[in-house]
């Protein structure tokens, strides 16, 4: 992925990325003792624990897609490329146990389906600051 991205008329390397986030799971001892974020520290990534807090998380995620009709603009934007997450947006539900959250949905035995993409813009936008900074990426 990194391959199909430039910044300066250079392609971009794992050192022009920030940040990178995980779930608690991915800290979690398997049974050999390793860890899933361990492994990719070997290969120089270096993750941090997302902000799990989902009820924040989902109400910073409205809060920047903007009300237009109250003029207040998106400060968060999808890009088309993020085909899932764009499929998965429109058909989040409310949980009926706790309304101020969404309602959990997993992946069938395939794989097919679930939340996973939508987990994964909340993780970013809860755990990030609402500092806003553009950058023009070519290669899209």
């Amino acid at each position: 992925m990194l391959g199909r991205h430039r910044i300066a008329k250079r392609q971009l390397e794992l050192s022009d990325l920030k940040r990178f986030v995980a779930g608690a799971d991915v800290f979690s001892k398997q049974s050999d003792g390793t860890t899933v974020a361990a492994q990719y520290a070997k290969l120089g990534v270096s993750l941090k624990v997302a902000n799990m807090d989902r009820i924040n998380g989902w109400a910073e995620i409205l809060h920047r897609f903007g009300d237009p009709d109250a003029g207040v603009k998106p400060t968060m934007f999808v890009h088309r490329r993020c085909a899932r997450l764009l499929e998965c947006l429109p058909s989040l539900q409310h949980d009926p146990n706790r309304p101020e959250d969404v309602l959990k949905v997993d992946a069938d035995d395939e794989g097919i389906g679930g939340d996973d993409a939508v987990d994964a813009c909340r993780y970013l936008v809860a755990t990030k600051g609402r500092e806003l900074r553009l950058r023009k990426l070519s290669g899209l």
